[in-house]
């Protein structure tokens, strides 16, 4: 009678802690590497006359147009987003969307003159959510976990479609 009661217990006491065990974390992502962004960025650079013609007939479908650009610092860089104005003689003039936090005196809605080759990536998005070019952006979500990716869809409201096509 008391083994019988004993091996209830120890039972008991597995199926609880087995239960307790929340599921199981995702299987982690691998991060990008520099030669796939360094691929993402020669797409983007490929396909540039695509944001220059938006420049020049932007389609009412459009509500953001936009250009990730690299800053320099003393010994490092920062990419962001700006918005593209005009484009001539090989460079953007741009809008700052954000401030750059390395101390270039960078700050929101100013106007900045960016060479082609300071030209991360270009996007543009629609009233949809259609996302057109964005290849860095398609890239950091192809390495996102699941949880991750529901959660950019979420904030972003780009399409997953327009994520996961190649442009």
């Amino acid at each position: 009678m008391y083994r019988h009661l004993q091996l209830k217990v120890f039972l008991f006491v597995i199926v609880l802690l087995v239960n307790s065990c929340g599921s199981a974390s995702p299987t982690p992502v691998a991060p990008a590497t520099d030669e796939e962004f360094d691929v993402a960025v020669a797409e983007a650079h490929d396909t540039m006359h695509i944001v220059r013609q938006a420049l020049l007939s932007p389609e009412p479908s459009y509500v953001f147009v936009g250009l990730k650009i690299r800053v320099y610092g003393d010994s490092t860089f920062e990419d962001i987003w700006t918005e593209p104005l005009d484009y001539y003689n090989g460079a953007f003039t741009t809008q700052m969307v954000e401030g750059v936090a390395l101390t270039l005196g960078y700050h929101p809605e100013q106007l900045v003159r960016i060479p082609v080759e300071d030209v991360i990536d270009w996007m543009i998005v629609e009233e949809d959510g259609n996302l057109i070019g964005g290849y860095t952006i398609k890239l950091a979500y192809r390495h996102m976990t699941p949880d991750e990716q529901k959660e950019f869809i979420r904030i972003t409201g780009y399409t997953v479609e327009s994520l996961l096509k190649k442009d």
